[in-house]
């Protein structure tokens, strides 16, 4: 199978939104973008295979996911820190 150039502008944009998603605790608000265009560029892809962007897509899909649940562990912890200060200041 030769290699077309992705002409799919929803999967490098999805791998855009990526890379910014990528900051911490900030990076949270673009994962969702990251999933959406990666979604609506898995189904372009599907539709009309000649532009390409079909591994871009799925990679930004999968990557999406697991960049959310890294930056809701952060959030998380950035919530707990508090609560964990004060149980160490009683010792």
């Amino acid at each position: 199978m030769p290699l077309t150039a992705n002409q799919n502008g929803a999967s490098t944009t999805a791998l855009a939104f990526v890379t910014y998603a990528l900051v911490p605790y900030l990076g949270i608000l673009f994962c969702p973008g990251a999933l959406l265009c990666g979604s609506v560029g898995l189904v372009r892809s599907v539709r009309a295979p000649h532009i390409g962007g079909r591994r871009a897509s799925a990679t930004s899909i999968v990557l999406g996911v697991l960049i959310l649940g890294a930056q809701l562990v952060l959030w998380w912890i950035l919530y707990k820190v508090p609560e964990w200060s004060r149980g160490a200041a009683g010792f």
